[in-house]
């Protein structure tokens, strides 16, 4: 890392679900490397429905450390959702990230976002580029099912992302309500369809590598994802595509080949697909409140 970054103002959130074989030393890394680097930094955790005792950890860092906040979440809302909650309703600062728990991505990665800053708006680490980085040592069937999202992603939407589901990601602030007021996909394919917005919207993205390792203790079950993540992966080439069809603004793509108005009839057949990036009860409901107080 050759700049200097001493100056960096960032808002750092994590969603947060039963981590509390983890959180304690997510937050004591996080305050170490930040407060070395003289940032001028805030951690925001999402507590998204814990039934352990992580929001009370968290708590309990946060009465001794004012950089330290929490949102609670009176509902899950899923990854997506808490992110959109924490940066929709917090006063967030020049640079805004989110990552992890699990620091499967050590903070220091922030600085190979850090780098591309000043020339992007969406800066999403990789754990499939590596240029002059070590390969990730994760087990089979996770590379497995990373490589093969990816594939499939590139081969539906032809946007040059190798890695669109990696967990690290950084914004500008002043892109960033746009952009995360038009994300209708809230589980674990958020980053995809956030992905997908930012292109639509004409935003400058970049893609860089990261150095990543597996977390042991990671509360996400690849096998119980995988179906709701293709079915979102399928209702964001949908809804892409139909909005292509009413002549709105879409992300650069070639859509009339006769192989994508096939496709796109068949996806139409299926309810679970045409039903499921629309509103959000939940989400709606906890954002009415918010903005009530």
């Amino acid at each position: 890392m050759q700049q200097n970054f001493e100056n960096t103002s960032i808002s750092i959130i994590l969603p947060v679900f039963n981590e509390e074989k983890v959180i304690r030393r997510c937050i004591e890394r996080l305050l170490s490397y930040c407060k070395e680097k003289t940032w001028d930094f805030e951690i925001i955790f999402v507590e998204d429905g814990c039934t352990d005792s992580t929001p009370s950890i968290v708590n309990k860092y946060a009465l001794n450390e004012s950089r330290v906040k929490m949102v609670n979440l009176p509902t899950r809302l899923g990854k997506g959702g808490s992110i959109i909650s924490a940066v929709l309703h917090c006063q967030l600062k020049e640079y805004v990230a989110y990552m992890d728990s699990d620091l499967a991505a050590d903070p220091s990665e922030l600085e190979r976002l850090l780098e591309y800053i000043n020339d992007y708006d969406v800066i999403l680490g990789s754990r499939i580029l590596r240029e002059n980085l070590s390969p990730i040592q994760r087990p089979l069937y996770r590379s497995f099912f990373s490589h093969t999202y990816s594939r499939i992603f590139r081969t539906l939407f032809r946007i040059p992302i190798q890695d669109p589901q990696c967990g690290l990601k950084l914004f500008r602030r002043d892109i960033i309500t746009k952009l995360f007021c038009d994300i209708t996909i809230l589980g674990f394919a958020f980053d995809t369809d956030l992905i997908i917005k930012a292109y639509t919207q004409g935003l400058r993205v970049k893609e860089v590598p990261i150095n990543w390792i597996h977390g042991k203790f990671s509360t996400v079950s690849v096998l119980n994802e995988i179906e709701a993540m293709g079915l979102d992966l399928l209702s964001i080439w949908y809804s892409s595509h139909l909005r292509w069809r009413q002549k709105r603004q879409v992300y650069p793509q070639k859509k009339g080949s006769i192989y994508g108005r096939l496709f796109f009839s068949f996806l139409s057949l299926s309810s679970k697909i045409k039903e499921r990036p629309l509103k959000y009860p939940k989400l709606e409901t906890y954002m009415s409140s918010l903005s009530q107080n």
